[in-house]
């Protein structure tokens, strides 16, 4: 029993259960993170490649017009034309010289070919491109002629990849006399490093017929099976295994395509860093989670199994049992309630012994003023109860962020040659810590306001200390409008002050800082009164914000909870006060504040 106990513990159930969700959200956004990450990766990827493989597309086209200038400009020369009409001697050397002089400088060229109408070679002159064949190649390269095309269809024979561009020579327009045809290296590993580079080191550029070869600029490879059309953005496994993501894309005017593609493992790379990241970061904030849960659960459980203790010794009849808890928060108060309400019923159960010993005959009257008393107290248990509740809240927030605020100071004075970062960072959870005190404190005022202790006070001094509690006014221009003759108010200094520093927090954060006017204007009021007008140049409130400016977590700010203005309102009341506003949109907001004088309360 007392392990199965300890199993339903809190102080074991509780962390299991804060880590267990801990898990849980960390699980979930790691699994979610993932999946948004490598989807946006496959789909940057697949434009990518789709992107890639038609702008080369269009840069190897840019290239097929001037390749047909240059070859029609050749052929277009009336010795070619000569020789073949007459295959005229002087025209051959003419021709030759010609074609010798054309393709020096294509380092690409292996050769011009002059063919006459009806296929038969009359002419060939070797490129500078001849020198990197085969030594023992005594022939010039032969392929099957492009059919209706300037361009040919990649060729590889032995071991030597080359095309054919060829141009029809005319006569007229309608008479084709023969063909010319350069004979041009793919082109070389050189090139196809420098393309390699210009789109990247993970991705692969390879050039092929529409179902035929494929080609890395060096060698003949093994390719995709790619849509002579071109093809969208595809998954496909690799000859090396590898799965891949390619797209291919057509050169129009010719029977080539470009295919480009990415290894998935190079996509994919950055998102496995990033569940790497998220799984060690989540391991630690686990491991804080865990710890710190197991401390809150001990500082709960520890005191309730001592008051469960207490209750079973006074359930079995111990009344002298008390509870030992010398702590100041709730639980601390509920064990001095519990130790008080154990106190009682010892000295009512001391008294109804001693009634039945003297008085027998009242036995049934003593017996039901106990049972009525002890529910009296379990009454005003629960009341205790309610009351702790209440106020609980704000009470466990204000110790952890005082602890807080002493962790900052001791921080701020350890760490003073520190770099202005960490400065920086302290200074932003100062500021963070000292808006939750604000938040907690309008909580404790709202459930709870204390009467006022009266004294005449100046209302030009209470502006000034709340001007100078505000902190910086980032550029807002601060104007004073207050008479000589302006009476002292008898008000709670500290109340009436709390009031006024919600008005300029609030007017503050309604205006854009620098250009902002913020006016305080003091005048007398009628029946002994006294106004403040609190006067900003913010962006206003519309008729139905007004409504609502005083109701209790109402507001139209991105941070607060909407208790300033309600505080103030009770604490104006409680003061004897009256607090009202209004409001022009895209003016500025008037909020007027009337406090007694002495005059008045005197009256």
């Amino acid at each position: 029993m007392d392990r199965l106990k300890r199993r339903k513990s809190l102080s074991r159930r509780l962390p299991l259960l804060i880590s267990g969700l801990l898990i849980a959200a960390l699980v979930a956004f790691g699994f979610v993170g993932y999946r948004q990450l490598t989807s946006a990766l496959m789909a940057a990827a697949r434009d990518r490649v789709q992107s890639t493989s038609q702008l080369l597309a269009r840069t190897f086209e840019g290239s097929v017009p001037q390749l047909r200038a240059e070859l029609t400009r050749i052929g277009s020369d009336s010795a070619v034309k000569r020789l073949l009409l007459a295959n005229d001697e002087n025209a051959r050397k003419a021709v030759q010289r010609t074609f010798a002089d054309r393709i020096t400088l294509n380092t690409q060229a292996i050769g011009l070919e002059l063919r006459d109408r009806n296929g038969k070679r009359v002419l060939w002159v070797d490129g500078p491109a001849t020198a990197k064949l085969p030594r023992d190649r005594k022939t010039p390269l032969t392929s099957t002629p492009a059919s209706g095309s300037l361009v040919g269809p990649i060729v590889s024979d032995r071991g030597t990849l080359f095309y054919e561009a060829t141009v029809p020579i005319l006569r007229s327009p309608t008479d084709t006399i023969g063909t010319l045809t350069q004979h041009r290296l793919v082109s070389s590993g050189q090139s196809a490093q420098l393309i390699g580079g210009l789109i990247g080191s993970d991705a692969t550029l390879l050039v092929g017929n529409s179902g035929g070869i494929w080609t890395d600029f060096s060698k003949v490879v093994d390719g995709p099976s790619a849509n002579p059309k071109g093809s969208p953005p595809a998954s496909y496994l690799a000859s090396d295994g590898s799965a891949r993501l390619g797209a291919s894309a057509l050169i129009k005017a010719t029977p080539w395509v470009v295919w480009v593609d990415v290894r998935e493992s190079t996509i994919l790379a950055p998102a496995r860093r990033f569940l790497g990241g998220m799984a060690l970061a989540g391991l630690l904030i686990l491991i804080a989670g865990a710890v710190g849960a197991w401390l809150i659960s001990r500082q709960i459980t520890t005191p309730l199994h001592e008051i469960a203790l207490a209750t079973e010794g006074i359930s079995a009849g111990d009344y002298t049992r008390r509870v030992i808890i010398s702590r100041e928060d709730e639980l601390g108060t509920f064990a001095n309630s519990f130790n008080r309400m154990a106190h009682e019923i010892e000295e009512s159960r001391h008294k109804i012994e001693g009634r039945v010993a003297a008085r027998t005959q009242e036995l049934q009257a003593a017996l039901g003023e106990l049972r009525e008393a002890q529910e009296t107290l379990v009454r005003k248990e629960r009341l205790a109860m309610l009351g702790l509740l209440a106020g609980g809240v704000g009470h466990e927030l204000r110790n952890p962020l005082g602890v807080m605020t002493n962790a900052i100071y001791y921080l701020g004075a350890v760490l003073k040659d520190s770099p202005r970062e960490i400065a920086d960072y302290l200074g932003i959870l100062r500021t963070q810590i000292t808006l939750a005190e604000k938040i907690v404190g309008d909580l404790l005022d709202f459930a709870r306001i204390k009467p006022p202790q009266f004294a005449l006070v100046s209302v030009q001094q209470l502006v000034n200390e709340q001007l100078e509690r505000a902190g910086p006014l980032n550029g807002v221009e601060i104007k004073h409008d207050f008479p000589a003759d302006l009476p002292d108010v008898r008000v709670d200094s500290v109340q009436i002050g709390q009031v006024v520093l919600n008005l300029i927090t609030n007017a503050l954060q309604a205006m854009n800082g620098h250009g902002a006017k913020l006016t305080f204007r003091g005048r007398r009021g009628g029946n002994g009164f006294v106004r403040l007008d609190v006067i900003d140049t913010g962006i206003g409130m519309k008729p139905n914000e007004m409504a609502k400016l005083f109701e209790p977590l109402f507001t139209t700010k991105a941070r607060g909870i909407g208790l300033g203005l309600a505080v103030s309102q009770g604490l104006v009341h409680a003061n004897g006060g009256v607090i009202s506003a209004e409001s022009t949109p895209g003016v500025g907001t008037t909020i007027s504040v009337s406090l007694p004088t002495a005059e008045y309360n005197a009256a």
